[in-house]
């Protein structure tokens, strides 16, 4: 008889596409063979990673269409299978997968990413947020030093297609027959969490600099003088109301330095 764990191990290939061998001889069985009851988990199995793939993509899903999708995901689910039991988790090199897939459209992927960025800023752990109060109490010759760390809900992406665009036509509620133009362009866009919501704003190509280098480690002078350098009417006092207006980067530990409100462990 084989050991529990050869058991596991052997279940564990089966359920990636692999056969049986003696997998049905360690199954209980009444009704219904070993074999037929280890392919009914199995079924199960993949079909649970479909419908998640679904539920965290299904704007991507409505680009393509249901057959197509279901394909892909069944394609991407044996290829990656999950590696931790939190399905909302599961996801994160599926953008990329589809970029590998004939016919797929070109923007298909960078979609994806918008609605996976999504999908982690409503998942992530919710440590408090700086506010303008807290910047306020920081000594002003010490700003221009000061560096910030980014909240865990909040992110960034980069595509040289309309994605928000294109998110906004096909998500749930949109009105049927919108349209997109590709000629509109790229889009650098903040992804943040307020409350239980995830959201999503185009920024100018200066404050995606100002706050990449800030998610980055930058002192805010040095961020400010590199969206100085993109736009030089880059407005540094409405940016920073904005930033600070949203909870997007971390208060500082009661432990921290005054002028440092990086996060520390």
């Amino acid at each position: 008889m084989p050991s529990l764990h050869d058991i596991q191990r052997e279940f564990s290939r089966y359920l990636l596409g692999g056969g049986a061998g003696r997998l049905a001889e360690a199954v209980r069985f009444d009704r219904l063979a070993g074999e037929r009851r280890a392919q009914i988990y199995r079924n199960h199995f993949r079909i649970t990673l479909i419908e998640a793939l679904g539920a965290t993509f299904p704007v991507a899903a409505r680009l393509v269409g249901p057959d197509y999708f279901a394909t892909a995901a069944r394609r991407f689910a044996a290829a990656h299978p999950p590696s931790q039991p939190v399905l909302a988790e599961y996801g994160a090199e599926f953008p990329a997968f589809l970029e590998t897939l004939p016919h797929a459209p070109e923007y298909l992927g960078d979609t994806a990413r918008l609605e996976w960025a999504l999908n982690r800023a409503c998942h992530a752990p919710d440590p408090p947020a700086l506010d303008a109060a807290a910047l306020a109490a920081v000594p002003h010759g010490a700003l221009a030093d000061l560096s910030l760390a980014p909240h865990p809900a909040a992110r960034l992406l980069v595509s040289p297609y309309p994605v928000h665009r294109i998110w906004e036509a096909n998500r749930g509620g949109a009105a049927d027959g919108a349209t997109v133009d590709l000629a509109e362009g790229g889009v650098a866009l903040m992804i943040w969490r307020r409350g239980v919501d995830a959201m999503v704003r185009p920024l100018t190509a200066a404050e995606h600099r100002f706050t990449a280098a800030l998610f980055a480690g930058a002192a805010l002078a040095r961020a400010a003088s590199l969206a100085l350098a993109a736009d030089p009417a880059f407005d540094l006092a409405a940016t920073l109301a904005f930033l600070l207006g949203e909870p997007v980067f971390l208060e500082a530990p009661p432990e921290g330095d005054a002028h440092d409100l990086r996060h520390r462990p």
